[in-house]
């Protein structure tokens, strides 16, 4: 609340307060408005005075000069209406001083009951000004003089009205000041039609004085209306701003709490397997077991990773050509021996459908998610049914978002439970799932739908209670240019490349994580290569620049002072051709990688030895 309000004199109470309405006791001030809204309407009343003044301004003096003109051409002219003319030059010129200062003003400033004082002092001298001509010039003046003035001052009570509405005491001080000289004009007058003329003086002034305060009470009832629209509007806004908060904070821990709940069991899992394996180190057939279930859990850490990333959109992709006639064949051999008996699954695909465009073990996963849902609905046996056909949108669609173009539409429909509307509108959130405890973690949906969007398409979910649900995804049809571009991305991945061919190679391993570069260290020895290990990419260019022996830079992306990039450069400056590996765990160095330009294979950890060996050694024979 601003000092102005704070200093405003809390509302009173008078026997005319309960008798008028609210809007115009404010205006007179026999009650005053809300602190919140009262310098504000002041402020508005101002503001529509100043909007008039230019054209009240050029009217009152273009009416003075017709004034002096007619009375001088019938004589009539006097040295007082000489100094009344420069009086309402002043006068306008100070009107017009105001009106050139309004843009220096803060429109939403509160302003003070002075500002409203100052313009009842200007309604009181212009209406001064005005209701001084009937005196001065009516009295004794020709029947056409007489009635040029009368005209004139009822046209400038009614202009002062409109001008000084939004003000209603201005404008009363200014039609009791014009309207009072002419009736005291009319009265030093002995014409007969003088008293008739008084009466209707009289009549024509209440009207006006009703008119004015009545559009004064609207004025301000339409700006309170707003007001208080505004602040039911601000309240609603700050209402549902906390509540997104509230649910962004309750997303957030759900998806912290599912994400701990996961690792923490996969750590769980490493840490109990590598004490196991302490403990029993001489008994090689139990090493190996829980050597393999250390890289299980780790692989299972990976998923977790990429379907948060493809639930967030930022998973970073290869698309391929995906038949889909041999993508739900295969499918249906995988789930086949999953299924309970009790569960029948068919198979729609047409002949003839073209290729779609998609990363192949993504969809595979997202076809091994949906389906299980599936079987899950269906406990006590039910009807899965696997479908595609072609579908072309012919124009942009919202819902589900998709672009126009051609796609392959999957759908993946069980007779199961199916779900009510409030699941049915939660089914895509991270970690959200109906499932009992440790039969889900809850990310299959949000992976789904996150992998389809990204790759272009969407996805969609119907269900009836009872009746079963229907997954649709939309993936986007392989055209010529994208087919031949994602074969060749194929034939360069699939390139044959032997582990046996790394002996004697000599890698220069960068990663500022002392950690990693142990494990790798131990998971790349048993291939035969020899390692330079360097914590940072300074210490790495010092081995370079000593003459150490390096085929190959296997580097971290993110590390202090220099990342693996930069090194990358500065490593092939002292030695052309040097072949390098980025490696990265996180998918903005993906993107950032790939977008610059540089002749090194990029790496997502984790990664395998074999696969690491086999990238290593693609890159020194390319």
């Amino acid at each position: 609340m601003s000092e102005l309000n704070r200093r405003d004199p809390p509302p009173k109470r008078t026997f005319w307060t309960a008798r008028m309405p609210r809007g115009l006791a404010m205006l007179f001030g026999i009650t005053t408005a809300d602190a919140e809204y009262g310098g504000r309407i002041r402020a508005a009343q101002v503001s529509s005075i100043l909007r008039l003044t230019p054209v009240a301004m050029i009217a009152s003096c273009l009416n003075g000069a017709i004034l002096l003109f007619t009375l001088g051409r019938a004589h009539r002219l006097t040295p007082g209406l000489l100094i009344w003319s420069l009086l309402l030059l002043a006068l306008a010129l100070n009107y017009a001083r105001s009106w050139i200062g309004r843009d220096k003003r803060d429109p939403n400033r509160p302003v003070s009951h002075r500002a409203i004082r100052r313009a009842a002092l200007h309604g009181v001298l212009f209406g001064a000004l005005w209701g001084a001509v009937p005196l001065m010039a009516y009295p004794g003046a020709p029947p056409e003089i007489q009635l040029f003035i009368g005209c004139l001052t009822s046209g400038m009570i009614c202009a002062g009205a409109f001008v000084l509405g939004a003000v209603p005491i201005a404008g009363l001080a200014f039609i009791a000041m014009v309207a009072g000289g002419g009736i005291i004009a009319l009265l030093r007058s002995s014409n007969p039609i003088d008293p008739s003329l008084i009466v209707l003086l009289g009549v024509y002034t209440v009207v006006i004085v009703v008119n004015l305060t009545w559009n004064a009470q609207l004025f301000v009832d339409h700006f309170l209306a707003e007001a208080r629209l505004q602040a039911a509007n601000d309240a609603r806004e700050r209402t549902q701003g906390q509540v997104a908060h509230a649910q962004r904070m309750a997303a957030l821990g759900q998806l912290a709490g599912g994400i701990a709940h996961d690792f923490n069991n996969i750590l769980q899992a490493v840490a109990g397997s590598a004490v196991s394996i302490a403990n029993r180190a001489q008994d090689g057939g139990q090493v190996r077991h829980l050597s393999a279930r250390i890289l299980e859990a780790a692989e299972r850490g990976g998923a977790i990773s990429r379907r948060l990333l493809a639930f967030a959109h930022q998973d970073t992709l290869s698309a391929e050509i995906v038949d889909p006639v041999e993508l739900m064949r295969a499918a249906h051999e995988l789930l086949r021996p999953t299924f309970d008996a009790s569960i029948g699954i068919r198979l729609e695909v047409p002949k003839g459908l073209p290729s779609l465009l998609a990363d192949r073990s993504q969809l595979d996963t997202v076809l091994v998610n949906l389906t299980a849902n599936a079987r899950d609905a269906m406990p006590y046996g039910g009807d899965l049914t696997l479908s595609v056909a072609r579908d072309v949108v012919a124009e942009d669609i919202e819902e589900p978002a998709l672009k126009a173009g051609a796609y392959l539409r999957i759908r993946i429909s069980d007779t199961g439970s199916g779900m009510d509307a409030a699941t049915l509108a939660r089914a895509t959130e991270p970690f959200f799932t109906t499932k009992p405890i440790g039969r889900g973690t809850g990310l299959g949906l949000s992976m789904a739908k996150g992998f389809a969007e990204q790759s272009g398409g969407a996805l969609a979910i119907a269900s009836t209670p009872g009746r079963g649900t229907t997954v649709t995804l939309w993936l986007p049809q392989a055209d010529a240019r994208t087919d031949a571009r994602a074969r060749g991305l194929a034939e360069s991945r699939n390139s044959p490349a032997t582990s046996g061919t790394a002996r004697e190679r000599h890698i220069l391993l960068v990663d500022d994580d002392e950690l990693v570069r142990e494990t790798m260290i131990e998971s790349l020895t048993p291939y035969g290569c020899r390692i330079s290990v360097a914590e940072n990419a300074q210490t790495a260019l010092d081995l370079i620049d000593g003459g150490a022996p390096v085929d190959v830079v296997v580097s971290d992306f993110s590390m202090p002072g220099m990342n693996g990039i930069d090194l990358i450069r500065a490593a092939r400056a002292r030695r052309p051709g040097l072949a390098a590996i980025l490696l990265t765990g996180h998918v903005g160095d993906i993107a950032a990688a790939e977008g610059d330009g540089n002749d090194f294979t990029l790496l997502r950890k984790p990664i395998r030895a074999a696969d690491l060996v086999r990238c290593f050694v693609a890159a020194v024979e390319a």
